[in-house]
């Protein structure tokens, strides 16, 4: 009797078995199919990352080839050349003796070279201005070492710099030159020949034929 009031129990315990395991295989199935959706748009994002790099670094090797296919200026062909005012800072503009010494320098150094002109920055030269240059000067004090005696001390320098800009391809080249004040003249001289060399060495190659 007790094995025949059992059989009814078994039967059913089996059939919460089944049941539960079908619960929870479904559930089981659920959680996978999430998991590969997100795997799947993920993938997705990646490749269409990829896809757009590609497509930059095309852009970028068909306008390197296209820029590369232009024939460039010959050695002696000119270099257009916009030589911006001379910035001054207040002190200088009051040590500078006599006044207006760096620019003309300056000015001196690249309008005798041949192979430059010189020309406005005005809307009408703009289409021609291969080069932009732009310098500024200022004094401070600086740290040094007195050649006479050898000891440490400071001195009144007169620092320069320059910002030379090629419109093509585009380039920025700075170039810098220092010395006591009382040697501006010489400062100014070696200034403006190291702007004519960057023009004519490093920028001028470089630039498309007109």
């Amino acid at each position: 009797m007790i094995h025949t009031a059992s059989r009814p129990y078994q039967i059913l315990s089996v059939l919460s078995i089944v049941m539960l395991s079908v619960a929870v295989a479904a559930c089981a199935g659920g959680d996978f199919a999430s998991k590969g959706t997100d795997e799947d748009s993920a993938a997705k994002q990646q490749l269409d990352a990829q896809t757009k790099s590609q497509q930059a670094q095309a852009n970028e090797a068909e306008q390197s080839k296209l820029l590369n296919a232009k024939p460039l200026r010959g050695p002696q062909d000119p270099i257009y050349v916009n030589l911006a005012s001379t910035v001054l800072d207040k002190k200088m503009q009051e040590a500078e003796k006599p006044k207006g010494t760096v620019a003309q320098h300056i000015l001196k150094e690249l309008s005798s070279d041949p192979v430059i002109q010189l020309v406005p920055g005005n809307k009408k030269a703009a289409s021609i201005i291969d080069v932009t240059v732009a310098p500024k000067v200022s004094l401070m004090e600086m740290k040094g070492v007195h050649r006479k005696t050898g000891k440490p001390g400071k001195m009144t320098a007169v620092v320069m710099e320059a910002t030379i800009t090629s419109q093509s391809p585009p380039a920025i080249y700075t170039v810098y030159e220092s010395g006591h004040v009382l040697q501006n003249e010489e400062v100014s001289k070696r200034f403006a020949k190291q702007i004519r060399e960057v023009i004519l060495e490093k920028v001028g190659p470089q630039i498309p034929a007109h």
